[in-house]
């Protein structure tokens, strides 16, 4: 393995554990990899940068599909609706600027929604826990639209799971 393609690779790793936010991930990696007078000062090939972007995509998809997982709640690794709604935007601006197509991840992302809110409406009805939803229902409703989920797949009381002003 080359000098190069190694460190690369550890900037792969670095969006890849970057938390919330691989998109600065993707930034500080480029400026090392690239301008920084301490760094290496490659030249990324068409490549690279694909591979790098498709990292950061993959990165966001990891924490939304997260957050969209009922079994996280009450977890601390849990950020909630809010957030998924949040870092899908993030997503789609991100793929807008990398003139990239995420609308792939849309249905899956919308599944997920959809998925959660039968099974939070269902346990909060049963008692078995109070809501995790953190965002309103018109913040709530965008997000859903916004991943192509309509309103009538919606389960039915879903508006109650949401807080009068977001938390």
């Amino acid at each position: 393995m080359s000098d190069d393609h190694s460190l690369i690779e550890d900037e792969l790793l670095a969006i890849h554990h970057s938390g919330e936010m691989p998109e600065v991930a993707l930034h500080a990696a480029l400026h090392y990899l690239q301008n920084d007078p301490d760094g290496p000062q490659i030249r990324l090939s068409r490549e690279d940068l694909q591979r790098l972007r498709d990292a950061v995509e993959k990165r966001y998809k990891r924490i939304l599909m997260r957050d969209l997982n009922p079994r996280y709640r009450g977890k601390s690794i849990y950020r909630g609706l809010a957030r998924a709604a949040a870092n899908w935007q993030r997503l789609v601006r991100f793929g807008q600027r990398a003139n990239r197509d995420i609308s792939v991840h849309r249905q899956e992302v919308a599944h997920a929604l959809e998925a959660f809110l039968e099974i939070e409406t269902t346990d909060v009805a049963a008692g078995k826990r109070l809501s995790s939803v953190n965002c309103t229902a018109d913040n709530l409703a965008a997000f859903a639209e916004s991943v192509g989920l309509a309103p009538s797949r919606l389960p039915d009381g879903w508006q109650a799971l949401c807080p009068a002003t977001a938390v």
